[in-house]
């Protein structure tokens, strides 16, 4: 009789085609917004990870020991200098691409009768945009020409609503140096840019690295570097030689070398990655539950139908075994639906992605944090062992429904399953 279950379990799928039909689907939508929303969410991480690198802390970052502790208050006079000489040993080792230096400092911007404080970010807007690509979210206006090296700068959006500033206007910057003297230069504005991040559009202004060296008077020196490797998992080895040309002339290691993998921001990843997988948890628990409950609906709806099969002599484990096969034949032709209009969905957005902040109403505008740990755009990231892991969720737990009102069912007596409905 054990020959024939798998012949009678299919036969049972097309007795009954609607509620085939539903529970298919049940499982199918399942599966297809696991495998989206599993995609998203690795996409997130993946782009939140690669923007910090791109835009904060390189593959290796090169900084005073002093400004790394006191990062937050952004202090002035922790530099590291004599950047010509850095760059003529940087350049000669094997393996880096690029070094960009940044100096960041508070200002008070003055235009007109509107003051308000920022901070400056001094940078090489050529080297630093193949990284940052900031010239692709300027929105009014245009990002640094051949010009770069003029006092020009570029603006977030909602820090010149602020200002009441447009495109042209002229703004007038006020700091201290590292030597406490007020000092204070009129810059052009010469573009806007919109990133969807509070911390970027809210407070910065980015300007020429030369003039920024200008207005803390601090000569050839910035406060951190953040130098990029064509092999990121060689940073270690990249770390070490540059300590080793460092101590040459730092010998008490004022400057610290820190590879991507140790930085702060790095290391909040795994929290990050713990409220996803919360997230993810919350979102595979809805869909077993959605399974569950249309697998135990299909069961207890053919409690007459069992006591048939009972009665023309089926065992208990017969019945059982046929319920089970039933369960992983819907759970197989369920989950290879929803992995293929999950997994074409997923491949389709990731071409053209997902504004993030769009998604969620503006609140990444709303969120004022101090980085911003992924770009607007949000990128899923597709994987066949997603596509896979999601498939088995939605057999197993097909399966799982079923265990319990499989054994409630293969113990009725025929009568029972005449005259009473199943009870769970």
């Amino acid at each position: 009789m054990f020959g024939n279950i798998f012949k009678f379990g299919w036969r049972n799928l097309t007795r009954n085609k609607r509620r085939t039909f539903f529970t298919i689907l049940a499982i199918a939508v399942g599966v297809m917004s696991l495998v989206f929303a599993r995609s998203y969410i690795k996409g997130i991480i993946n782009t939140a990870n690669e923007a910090m690198i791109k835009t904060e802390i390189g593959h290796v970052k090169i900084a005073h020991k002093e400004y790394l502790r006191l990062k937050r208050i952004m202090p002035k006079e922790y530099l590291v200098r004599d950047l010509s000489a850095l760059r003529t040993g940087l350049t000669a080792m094997p393996g880096i691409v690029s070094m960009n230096e940044r100096i960041k400092f508070h200002v008070l911007l003055s235009h007109g009768d509107i003051n308000e404080a920022a901070v400056a970010v001094g940078f090489d807007p050529v080297r630093e945009d193949k990284n940052m690509e900031l010239s692709k979210a300027i929105v009014e206006g245009s990002y640094f020409g051949n010009s770069h090296q003029g006092l020009n700068l570029i603006i977030g959006y909602k820090l010149a609503e602020k200002m009441k500033v447009m495109v042209n206007d002229e703004l007038l910057l006020v700091t201290t140096d590292i030597n406490y003297s007020t000092y204070a230069l009129p810059f052009k504005v010469i573009g806007i840019f919109e990133t969807g991040f509070a911390a970027m559009d809210k407070h910065l202004v980015y300007i020429p690295l030369s003039k920024a060296q200008e207005m803390l008077d601090c000569g050839n020196a910035a406060h951190e570097i953040l130098v990029f490797i064509n092999e990121p998992a060689k940073s270690w080895e990249v770390c070490e030689k540059i300590e080793n040309l460092l101590s040459q002339k730092d010998p008490v290691r004022a400057i610290q070398v820190i590879p991507w993998q140790k930085d702060d921001l790095i290391e909040t990843l795994p929290a990050l990655a713990g409220v996803w997988e919360v997230i993810i948890g919350i979102i595979m628990f809805i869909v077993a539950l959605v399974i569950l409950n249309t697998m135990l609906m299909a069961v207890m709806e053919r409690y007459h139908e069992i006591g048939v099969i009972k009665a023309l002599g089926f065992k208990n484990r017969e019945v059982f075994a046929m319920i089970l096969v039933e369960a992983f034949y819907l759970g197989c032709i369920g989950a290879v639906i929803g992995g293929i209009l999950g997994g074409t969905l997923s491949a389709l957005v990731e071409n053209t992605g997902i504004d993030f902040n769009q998604m969620t109403g503006g609140m990444m505008e709303k969120i004022d944090i101090p980085v911003p740990f992924f770009g607007r755009i949000i990128y899923p990231d597709f994987t066949l062992a997603i596509l896979i892991g999601s498939m088995v969720f939605g057999i197993l737990v097909a399966l799982i429904a079923v265990l319990y009102p499989a054994f409630k069912s293969s113990k009725m007596l025929p009568v029972e399953a005449f005259r009473s409905e199943l009870k769970v």
